[in-house]
């Protein structure tokens, strides 16, 4: 049987950006560490209608 200490933990950061405009507001996750070319690919997109977009939808 394997416990949970023996698994190794992996812990995931992310930066948030809350976007205001007249439609609500958004916010934009992405990773702190990535490149501009990164943050072209490497981000998620939470509108206030309980939405996800995932840059890859996008292209």
């Amino acid at each position: 049987m394997t416990s949970s200490s023996d698994t190794p933990s992996r812990k995931s950061e992310l930066t948030a950006v809350v976007i205001e405009n007249v439609n609500g507001n958004a916010c934009v996750l992405y990773p702190p560490d990535a490149t501009d070319e990164q943050l072209e690919t490497m981000w998620i997109l939470a509108d206030g209608e309980e939405t996800y977009t995932h840059a890859g939808e996008i292209r």
